[in-house]
């Protein structure tokens, strides 16, 4: 995963996705609630006297037990909320915390925190889906070729053309691959002589005089493409299906 370019696409730190991203996996509803709450005490002991709330036992386990409600967050992740809120990165209107226990203006960083993330997620899920697409359609290649490969001697037995014309071109590649084609000394070259002769006589074809003067512009770069599709069938006529 290319973390430098979730972080700039959705304009964050990186070290900010660097968190949700590990995390994603250690959120409560994921480890448990009864795991987490000591974890959760104890940093709550840690952030709550950064904003002069000096929580007294029974209310840092109010505070302790409202957060827990938050099964979608990591406990790492709830130092990165309170860190962002003093920051003032989180879409809050009020960032203020008045030195008191105030469940709803904790609700609120919890809550922008969540929404904020979800950006991050979205990036993370729409990378993965391009992964997980393009390995399907990989896989639909592999298994498209495997297939083709082996109904290949099968369209062979069953060719049924009249001339090389008739030949795919792609018949080629495939012969190669297979084994089946093995050139005799000097063949290769005749081949590719009697393919630029036969595309030599081929004369253009167009139907106004631009596209005609145009052709015969480039008349030696197309006879060379039509010689080239030329050989690839002469040798699978020739040598693959024995016709002469």
């Amino acid at each position: 995963m290319n973390l430098p370019m979730i972080a700039n696409q959705v304009e964050e730190k990186l070290q900010d996705v660097e968190i949700v991203i590990s995390q994603r996996e250690l959120r409560i509803f994921k480890t448990g609630v009864k795991e987490a709450i000591p974890k959760i005490a104890q940093v709550l002991r840690q952030i709550l006297p950064l904003y002069g709330i000096d929580a007294k036992p029974e209310h840092l386990i109010e505070i302790t037990e409202f957060v827990s409600t938050y099964k979608l967050m990591s406990v790492e992740e709830l130092k990165l909320a309170f860190e962002k809120f003093a920051r003032q990165e989180l879409n809050i209107d009020d960032h203020k915390l008045y030195g008191k226990v105030d469940l709803a203006a904790i609700g609120k960083i919890l809550t922008s925190y969540i929404n904020w993330r979800h950006k991050i997620y979205y990036a993370i899920d729409s990378e993965d889906e391009k992964k997980r697409l393009k390995m399907e359609e990989e896989q639909r290649q592999i298994e498209a070729k495997k297939k083709f490969y082996e109904e290949f001697p099968e369209m062979l037995s069953g060719f049924k053309g009249q001339s090389y014309h008739d030949v795919p071109a792609y018949w080629y590649d495939a012969a190669i691959n297979a084994g089946l084609i093995n050139f005799a000394d000097g063949e290769k070259k005749a081949i590719w002589e009697e393919a630029l002769e036969i595309a030599s006589r081929v004369k253009p074809d167009a139907d106004n005089y631009f596209d005609l003067k145009t052709q015969l512009n480039n008349a030696a770069q197309i006879q060379e493409t039509n010689a080239k599709t030329i050989a690839r069938k002469l040798a699978v006529w020739r040598i693959v299906l024995n016709r002469k």
